[in-house]
């Protein structure tokens, strides 16, 4: 006598074999598509910026999920099973169905709001709004989830008011600074990738804006980590604003000061200077309009009789703020070469002393 010589003959086709198979073929469907999905997104054929393209790569794997999900239900029904086995059943799999519905919807918003931002030139995402956004998204699918249940959401509601507030409290600093980076976000004083000047007189690049804090980064490449509410409070220059004042944020000017000896030709001084930062933004800037007569044109500005020197500045623009501190480096460089090509001294200081009458240097 076998070992299962006691279950009914159809009992493997009924019990086991139909419903590992309807599992097994909704699977293998998901997982085709699933294939398919990311051949689509890595092949180029959808661009990242076009919203079918935004939609291909959102689902990612999740085809696999839903497949899982139809197939297991399928078996369920096929299978003779309680209804209480049924009953949990079918809660695991709503549950997984809005947990990946959501997933979904949250990778399309966070996609398509990142896409609108860059391409809109207001300010790139940040961590602290997308986090926000996928925090409200898996939030609704808990809702969701538990009125399902029949599970009141009202105590729920009320104990977590009344616990806020105990929580805020305990956590002042920490609401603070959510609050501040809400605050920056909206206010769009400061947005992701400005160059921006601390009171203390640090500088660098806003990187990113998480919950509690901002990534500053420096041009000697280091990262300033900054509180939200001390970065709200600062007083503040951001060399990215220019649209608030008028001016273009891609017009940043700066200026390197030089000195030549008093017996230099000054026009001809000044023309040398200004051929030579003409080529060298040509070479490191080629987007900037150097034609005379243009507001980003270089000129020279002759305004001191120094001790050794006639000292005067060279005015430069460059369409980004840390372009400058290349483009003064190769200024100068440049500038030397050809001041010594053309004998224009740059002279060393000197000065002259005279002695009273009968008075002469100590040997």
């Amino acid at each position: 006598m076998g070992a299962f010589d006691f279950l009914p003959r159809n009992y493997w086709l009924d019990k086991v074999l139909l419903p590992l198979g309807a599992f097994a073929i909704c699977a293998l469907i998901g997982y085709l598509v699933a294939k398919r999905m990311r051949a689509a997104a890595d092949s180029g054929r959808f661009s990242e910026e076009s919203f079918v393209g935004v939609l291909v790569r959102s689902i990612g794997n999740l085809p696999l999920f839903w497949g899982g999900l139809v197939g297991l239900d399928w078996a369920v029904h096929i299978t003779d099973v309680s209804d209480f086995a049924e009953y949990i059943a079918s809660c695991f799999l709503f549950t997984v169905a809005v947990w990946t519905a959501a997933t979904f919807l949250q990778r399309t918003i966070c996609k398509v709001l990142e896409r609108h931002m860059d391409s809109s030139g207001s300010q790139h995402s940040t961590s602290l709004l997308l986090n926000l956004v996928s925090a409200m998204i898996y939030l609704l699918g808990g809702i969701l989830v538990l009125d399902a249940y029949d599970v009141s959401i009202t105590p729920l509601l009320t104990a977590l008011g009344v616990g806020g507030m105990a929580v805020a409290l305990g956590l002042k600093e920490t609401m603070e600074n959510i609050f501040a980076g809400l605050h920056i976000l909206l206010t769009k004083q400061i947005r992701i990738g400005d160059h921006i000047r601390l009171e203390g007189g640090a500088e660098g690049q806003i990187t990113d804006i998480t919950w509690r804090f901002a990534k500053i980064h420096t041009v000697t490449n280091n990262i300033i980590i900054v509180p939200n509410n001390k970065l709200a409070a600062s007083i503040i220059t951001n060399y990215d604003m220019g649209e608030t004042t008028g001016v273009s944020v891609e017009d940043v000017a700066f200026a390197v000061t030089v000195g030549v000896a008093y017996d230099s030709d000054l026009d001809k001084v000044e023309r040398i200077t200004l051929e030579v930062a003409r080529d060298v933004l040509a070479r490191f800037d080629p987007a900037l309009n150097t034609a005379d007569g243009a507001s980003t044109a270089p000129s020279v500005r002759f305004h001191t009789f120094g001790d050794s020197s006639i000292d005067f500045n060279v005015n430069l623009h460059t369409t980004s703020f840390r372009n400058q501190y290349l483009i003064r480096h190769e200024f100068i460089k440049a500038l030397k070469q050809r001041y010594e090509e053309e004998n224009i001294q740059i002279p060393f200081p000197v000065r002259t002393l005279q002695m009273g009458p009968g008075k002469s240097f100590p040997q």
